[in-house]
C-alpha cells in the first residue's frame, strides 16, 4: 500500500479524522482520508486486501443534480488488486447498477485479463472505457521557497478572485463564495492580478484540496502558478499535515509546475461518469 513518499503525513492523520466503513489498514490511506472529507462518503460496502480497498459509496444526489442516483464504486491501491476485488464483489455479493467509478488506472485491463482466465464476465461498466484519467497528489513537507512569491498575497474579495479566474481559468471548479476556501493571488509591478489559485476547506482538520489554479495567459511561463502553488501549500501545511489537487493526466504543463512546488503522484486513476451517475 504505496502513498508514494507521505507515509509520514500519513501516519499523522491516524486518528484525525475517523472514515467510517473503511477497514483500519486503509483508514490512514491519504487519498481516503482527503476523498471521504471533501464529499462527504457515505460507504455501503468495502472489500479490501493488502493491495487495494474497493468502496460501494451512496449517491448523495443533491451534489450533483441530474446525475443516476446508483451507488459508485471507488478504489485505491494497485490496479491488479482492485481488479480482483472487483471480480470477487460482483460473482459474490451480486452487482447492482453502478453510477460513477473511480480506480486505480489500468483496472479495466487487469479486470480483462482476470475474467478471460477465469470464464467470468467483467462487470458493467467496467467493460466500457474509462472516460477520464487523472493523477491525485499530494505534498506533506515545506515546498523551495520560490521566485516571485513575494508577490503573493491572500485575496478577500471575490469579486477579484472571479474577475481572474474568468481570464486564468474560467472553468475552474471551484467558487469564489465557496464556504470556508481562501485565495491567493500573484500581482505584478502595477498591482494587476495575474495568477490565481483557491483552496477548498470544506472540513475543518482534512488536507487542503486547492482547484481553480490559473494564470493570465499573456503571463504564462514565468513561474506564477509554482509561486502562487507554493504559498498556498505553507498556508495549508499550517492546518494539516498534507495538501492534496487532482489534475488529468495528460497536463503536462501543470505536472512541471507541481513537480516544482514539491508534490507526488500518490494515485493514478481512471474514472467514467456522464451517464453513469457518480459515487
Amino acid at each position: 500500500m504505496s502513498t508514494h513518499g507521505l507515509q509520514g503525513p500519513a501516519e499523522r492523520l491516524r486518528g484525525a479524522l475517523p472514515v467510517p466503513g473503511v477497514p483500519a489498514a486503509w483508514a490512514t490511506h491519504p487519498v481516503v482520508v482527503t476523498e471521504s472529507a471533501h464529499h462527504g462518503w457515505d460507504v455501503v460496502s468495502a472489500w479490501s486486501d493488502d493491495d487495494a480497498l474497493l468502496l460501494r459509496l451512496r449517491r448523495q444526489a443533491v451534489e450533483e443534480p441530474g446525475t443516476s442516483a446508483d451507488p459508485g464504486l471507488y478504489a485505491v491501491g494497485t490496479p491488479d488488486g482492485a481488479a480482483r476485488l472487483i471480480l470477487a464483489a460482483a460473482s459474490r455479493d451480486g452487482w447492482p447498477p453502478v453510477g460513477r467509478t473511480t480506480t486505480p488506472r489500468g483496472t479495466r485491463a487487469a479486470l480483462a485479463a482476470l475474467a478471460a482466465a477465469s470464464g467470468i464476465a467483467v462487470p458493467a461498466p467496467f467493460g466500457d472505457p474509462a472516460t477520464g484519467h487523472w493523477d491525485w497528489l499530494g505534498i506533506g513537507h515545506e515546498p523551495p521557497r520560490l521566485d516571485g512569491e513575494e508577490r503573493v498575497e491572500e485575496l478577500t474579495d471575490p469579486a477579484e478572485v472571479r474577475a481572474i479566474l474568468a481570464l486564468a481559468h474560467p472553468a475552474g471548479e471551484l467558487e469564489p463564495t465557496e464556504p470556508r476556501s481562501r485565495w491567493w493571488g500573484w500581482r505584478d509591478a502595477e498591482g494587476v492580478l495575474r495568477g490565481v489559485v483557491g483552496a477548498d476547506r470544506r472540513v475543518p482538520g482534512a488536507p487542503w484540496v486547492l482547484g481553480s489554479i490559473g494564470t493570465d495567459p499573456a503571463w504564462r511561463g514565468r513561474g506564477i502558478a509554482a509561486a502562487t502553488t507554493a504559498a498556498a501549500v505553507r498556508a495549508g501545511l499550517r492546518e494539516a499535515p498534507i495538501v492534496t489537487l487532482g489534475m488529468y493526466a495528460d497536463n503536462d504543463a501543470a505536472r512541471r509546475t507541481y513537480r516544482r512546488v514539491g508534490f507526488a503522484v500518490v494515485q493514478e486513476f481512471e474514472s467514467t461518469r456522464g451517464g453513469c451517475g457518480a459515487g
